[in-house]
């Protein structure tokens, strides 16, 4: 359970927990279970913290600062964690559905066996994050930069994968409605990536192509029949 001392400086404001925070830097808040739910946090230090299981659902989040928490099987449905700061934090199994981490960092984080369904990681930081069997069914990506990630098992169902980054030479396995893809060593990873390489620009010489349309090429990884590349070719002409 909380230390009650701990949540009761929370409760009464950011100001006053980061005054004592800065106060007393041994001091690991220990706020596990604690229920935070619907409350104004913008700016927390919360670093270290122990959040295990605490059920922040509805709560403001944002520009706040999470690094090394934990945050296992923590309730953060419908939470606002706009620009956060939570890398290196234990996330896994925590419930993030219908939340916000849109611009968050969280690099290095630990989100095995979370649930971030139906959410936003609009130009998310996950560079390096252990996504392993994480449900991101109906989110949107767009932007996130997931280069490093350990994507074995992660459900990318109905995702909305426009301009995210991926690191070509990882390992991974991805769970895709529409496209299963399963990387079975690094090696294969870069012949795969070479393949499209190849494909991409022999089709722009042929048709020359602006290289400036390459961008809009959408899962260019999915793409292998010429008819295919021509029907594009055809739509954006």
């Amino acid at each position: 359970m909380a230390n009650q001392q701990h949540l009761n400086l929370l409760i009464k404001g950011v100001d006053i927990w980061n005054q004592w925070r800065d106060q007393n830097p041994e001091i690991v808040p220990d706020l596990r279970k604690a229920n935070l739910s619907q409350l104004n946090l913008r700016g927390a230090n919360l670093d270290y913290a122990n959040l295990e299981e605490a059920i922040l659902a509805n709560t403001n989040l944002s520009e706040g600062s999470f690094k090394k928490a934990n945050l296992s099987y923590a309730d953060l449905v419908g939470a606002i964690c706009f620009k956060t700061t939570i890398t290196e934090a234990n996330l896994s199994h925590a419930i993030l559905i219908n939340s916000d981490l849109s611009k968050a960092n969280l690099e290095q984080a630990n989100l095995s066996q979370a649930y971030i369904t139906d959410s936003y990681l609009v130009d998310t930081n996950l560079g390096g994050a252990n996504l392993e069997e994480c449900d991101f069914t109906r989110s949107y990506l767009t932007g996130a930069n997931l280069t490093g990630t350990n994507l074995q098992g992660a459900d990318l169902s109905e995702t909305d994968l426009t301009g995210t980054i991926f690191y070509e030479h990882q390992s991974c396995a991805l769970n895709h409605k529409q496209n299963e893809i399963f990387f079975e060593d690094q090696l294969f990873a870069q012949n795969y990536y070479l393949v499209i390489e190849d494909l991409v620009s022999g089709f722009l010489e042929e048709t020359a192509l602006s290289s400036s349309y390459e961008d809009h090429l959408p899962y260019l990884e999915r793409i292998w029949e010429r008819t295919k590349l021509e029907s594009i070719y055809q739509t954006l002409s």
